[in-house]
């Protein structure tokens, strides 16, 4: 190319664009596309975000009013259009609460299960399976409530430990297990569970002495 002459050169090039120009276009035109659809991408995402966190105040105002059917139907839409954000998790636990409400025991569990399997949040699923097992207890599944509720160590349960204990005491007790349903209650007394109805539930223990 240096043995060229400047006429030469520019005749090569012009040789050179008139066979790849157009590949060098879409060359281009291909990396307009890909920052245009990330920036749209980015864009989207937000304004899904947006969506979403404007649907779940909704849901919360709708839920601390106790307008049960509006909850229903809120945390319902949540989860089918914005399945993929941290506030369908949430709206699983909300939904459950409004089909409970509703006397729905057995949509309440599988609002619960699918919180319990979806969730990637640790407290969220301490708390989902905690709700479960009150679920499982209150339809008179008590065996399926200690298979789930038993294996969970402390770690699992963080802040709620105490509650554990206390479920953990009324599953034993419903499965006549007194001594085993005394130590959990003393430990979710421990744990600084301290409300009168758990003394109730102690008090109320065969072989307790009043």
């Amino acid at each position: 190319m240096e043995d060229l002459s400047e006429e030469e050169r520019l005749e090569a090039l012009h040789r050179w664009w008139k066979t790849n120009k157009q590949s060098a276009f879409l060359g281009v035109l291909l990396g307009l596309a890909m920052v245009g659809a990330w920036n749209m991408w980015q864009n989207n995402r937000r304004g899904t975000v947006e969506q979403a966190s404007n649907l779940y105040q909704q849901l919360l105002k709708a839920s601390e009013a106790r307008q049960t059917d509006p909850a229903l139907k809120l945390s319902e839409r949540l989860i089918e259009q914005y399945g993929s954000t941290s506030y369908a998790e949430y709206a699983r636990l909300f939904l459950a609460k409004a089909k409970a409400d509703k006397g729905d025991l057995a949509g309440a569990k599988q609002a619960l299960e699918q919180a319990l399997a979806k969730s990637h949040d640790d407290n969220l699923k301490a708390l989902a399976r905690l709700r479960l097992g009150r679920a499982l207890l209150a339809g008179g599944e008590t065996d399926v409530a200690l298979k789930l509720i038993e294996p969970v160590t402390e770690q699992q349960t963080g802040k709620l430990a105490g509650l554990y204990e206390e479920l953990k005491g009324d599953l034993y007790a419903a499965a006549k297990r007194p001594a085993d349903a005394r130590l959990a209650y003393g430990k979710a007394k421990e744990l600084g569970e301290n409300s009168p109805l758990l003394e109730l539930k102690l008090n109320d223990l065969p072989g307790t002495a009043n």
